[in-house]
């Protein structure tokens, strides 16, 4: 003979409400449902529910002849009939359909048909984690048929091992503390790697136990990647595509806790257009931000994928060169001053611009971002107003 459960899927598959109950000393206890028997139970909310229809269950139900089928019936509100079929001889366990007059069906149908159509993921499983509903857009997601899921859990439909363990544990979750539980997680569907937002809510029993989880899920890679263009555009000067000053000093806070670990090198440049007031008084405003935006591709030019460059705000720049000696880091600054100074507008000859340069490598006493940017803008000015050399470098 079948088993319950796969009495339970082909019924499922059949939209027929119906469900698994066993019969002991202190009652008919459900022991797994089809999702049309739940929706049966939700659309009649208030006039017929789960701990109603055992209560009659356990009245009615036969003192001798249980091993063979029979029906339990209630004759209003709402009128219902309970057709009950013992599960391979056993006069305890049964398979149960239930069976309404058609008016009491169509709010189950239309809570189901708004299910069926949801573009969200839903699904159902129970304590031994296998699916005992899933809606169409499983197969959107996965490429399987949703209907082949019914009795089997994730790692026998072939999810991945990791992808598989992380829902038991969030099921089981949901089972050990009665609150719902979300997990998001990447899956690799048949249009590509998707980001899913997945929330798993309890089902209770009659006796308040939970008794399955129901997992909606949800793709939220649309919304992920609006989430990291926000960040990023939070991070970043619009003008030049730099990263801004807060951005710049996290990173910058990072790399020297790197280089104190590490015991490596970090070197930092900063610079400041000089006279740029007299371009905005000659070009306008709009050719001033030509030449910023000029600046900033001359610095990323000069960027690997480690090193970092942002805007700090008017006109002045900053890089952090990773791994970098301070010999190889007034190279880059030489380097940087000649290509401000051929920098053109219209096409025409180079308008003149130049830049001043502090140099330095970090060291012990830059304990922060802000202890070493302090220093090297302190040199900076000092180049910009003929105090230091040309480079900008201390300890010269």
């Amino acid at each position: 003979m079948m088993s319950a459960n796969r009495w339970l899927a082909a019924l499922a598959a059949a939209a027929v409400p119906a469900f698994h109950c066993r019969r002991a000393d202190d009652g008919v206890a459900i022991v797994s449902r089809t999702p049309e028997f739940v929706g049966v139970m939700q659309a009649l909310a208030g006039r017929l529910d789960e701990r109603s229809l055992l209560e009659r269950l356990t009245d009615q139900w036969p003192t001798s002849g249980a091993d063979a089928p029979f029906t339990i019936a209630a004759a209003h509100d709402p009128p219902w009939q309970c057709a009950l079929q013992p599960l391979d001889g056993d006069a305890d366990d049964h398979l149960a359909i239930l069976s309404l007059p058609a008016a009491w069906q169509e709010p189950n149908d239309a809570f189901f048909s708004i299910v069926e159509n949801l573009p969200d993921v839903v699904t159902r499983f129970d304590r031994e984690y296998r699916y005992r509903y899933a809606n169409p857009p499983m197969a959107r997601l996965t490429g399987i048929p949703h209907e082949t899921r019914l009795g089997r859990t994730q790692y026998e439909v072939g999810t991945s091992d990791e992808l598989a363990g992380a829902f038991q544990s969030t099921y089981q979750q949901v089972f050990d503390t009665g609150e719902p539980v979300e997990l998001e997680f990447d899956y690799p569907g048949p249009s590509g790697l998707r980001h899913y937002l997945g929330r798993a809510t309890p089902e209770f029993d009659h006796e308040g136990r939970v008794q399955t989880v129901l997992s909606v899920v949800r793709d939220i890679t649309e919304l992920k990647r609006l989430q990291h263009q926000l960040e990023q555009l939070a991070g970043t000067d619009p003008l030049t595509s730099l990263l801004n000053r807060r951005s710049f000093v996290a990173r910058l806070d990072t790399e020297l806790a790197r280089v104190r670990r590490e015991r490596g090198e970090l070197s930092l440049l900063v610079l400041d257009l000089n006279n740029f007031k007299r371009i905005n008084d000659r070009f306008g405003h709009a050719g001033g931000d030509q030449v910023l935006e000029a600046v900033g591709r001359i610095l990323l030019s000069e960027n690997d994928s480690h090193h970092i460059a942002a805007r700090l705000g008017g006109d002045e720049f900053c890089v952090a060169l990773v791994d970098t000696g301070e010999a190889a880091a007034r190279k880059v600054a030489q380097r940087i001053d000649e290509c401000v100074s051929n920098i053109m507008l219209d096409g025409a000859e180079p308008i003149g611009v130049s830049v001043s340069v502090g140099v330095a490598v970090a060291d012990q006493q830059d304990t922060t971002a802000l202890d070493l940017l302090a220093r090297v803008d302190k040199l900076m000015y000092q180049v910009k107003f003929g105090s230091a050399d040309e480079t900008g470098s201390e300890g010269r």
